[in-house]
């Protein structure tokens, strides 16, 4: 964007680092089988705390674009704001085809993290650009979460099947299948796909219509908390009718995960005057700040070790497998090796941050 500075709010890149930092833990585990079930995604319904991860990022992102974009006496350009979102695009879209090891049209895969940050981020931007204030933010957001709630629980799909919330079925799955292109992730339907971007969008506009709030009148940390709370509360008042599911990304997980990084970041905010100074605190909005570069290097990570030895199996099973035969406790193993693997993820920021290679877009 802008070579201008921008506001920054410690607290929050903080929060971002400490987030991307739980990203690549759970991406990075050592066994699906053997994951901790805590970082472990929930299969269909429930929630985890590897679920909070991707929604709270984009709750961050909605914090963030005011202090980006609103910057008192800067004019970000449109065209800023497009290049950013398709520069976004283009590197996850890259990403998966490293990851993949093929290039064709067939095995692309369109959707994915860093395509849906770009879309929800031009989203927001979009919305901020006709209004000043929370109202907008809030009402489109309210509108998102309803309009899904709506054609997930009332509109089957064009070839004649009924609502459903399961796997692949209903309108969600049937736009997965017909509408994206390239490859679909899970085969009927994708956790990225077209529909769930909606309650997206509502989960980064929540984090706009705060920041918003605090820009401009400023609010206290308890009532911070207080909305994250109320959001929670709510969220959990659908689940009868909307379980808490991160891949349909129901208007109640939205809710529950958007008040959950709230209340979060209500309490990180409240101890920050006093761990501010601490080197580990440092360190988280270091990481923060530059958590496009650390995302990458662990994505191109998982490409290296994706990738199949001579003997068919990938490097992945192979080094997961060496530290297992030490005889530790299999989901001991899976943690530990996640936590070497991020711990490699970020030792490598030093050397190219000397060197002034890291990611802005």
């Amino acid at each position: 964007m802008s070579a201008q500075p921008t506001l920054r709010d410690q607290s929050l890149d903080s929060f971002r680092g400490l987030d991307v930092l739980l990203m690549i833990l759970v991406n990075l585990q050592g066994s699906a089988v053997f994951a901790a079930q805590y970082i472990k995604h929930a299969d269909w319904s429930g929630i985890t705390l590897a679920d909070f991860v991707f929604p709270v990022f984009l709750l961050i992102v909605g914090l963030s674009a005011p202090l980006a974009i609103e910057r008192p006496g800067v004019v970000v350009a449109p065209t800023t704001i497009i290049r950013r979102a398709l520069l976004l695009f283009l590197i996850g879209v890259g990403l998966g085809m490293a990851i993949k090891g093929q290039v064709s049209p067939e095995t692309i895969r369109w959707t994915g993290i860093l395509q849906r940050i770009a879309i929800v981020y031009l989203a927001c931007a979009a919305i901020m650009a006709l209004r000043r204030g929370v109202a907008l933010p809030i009402a489109a957001a309210l509108g998102a979460l309803i309009v899904h709630s709506y054609l997930l629980l009332f509109v089957g799909s064009p070839d004649g099947s009924p609502p459903s919330l399961a796997p692949g079925e209903g309108i969600s799955g049937w736009l997965d299948r017909n509408v994206l292109p390239g490859r679909v992730h899970r085969g009927s339907w994708d956790p990225e796909g077209v529909l769930s971007t909606l309650p997206a969008i509502a989960s980064a506009l929540i984090g706009v219509a705060v920041m918003r709030r605090i820009s401009a009148k400023g609010l206290a940390t308890i009532w911070l908390g207080a909305i994250g709370a109320a959001l929670v509360v709510i969220g959990l008042a659908l689940t009868p009718w909307l379980p808490l599911n991160k891949n349909l990304w129901t208007a109640s997980f939205a809710l529950v995960t958007s008040g959950g990084g709230l209340l979060f970041w209500a309490g990180l905010r409240a101890l920050w005057p006093f761990i501010e100074t601490f080197r580990l605190a440092r360190w988280t909005v270091e990481m923060g700040q530059m958590a496009l570069t650390l995302y990458v290097i662990h994505m191109l990570l998982i490409a290296l070790i994706v990738r199949k030895l001579p003997d068919g199996k990938t490097l992945w099973a192979t080094s997961f497998d060496a530290l297992a035969a030490t005889g530790l406790n299999p989901a001991l193993a899976s943690m530990l090796y996640a936590v070497g693997a991020t711990a490699l993820s970020c030792a490598l920021i030093p050397p190219l941050r000397k060197r002034g290679w890291l990611l802005k877009v």
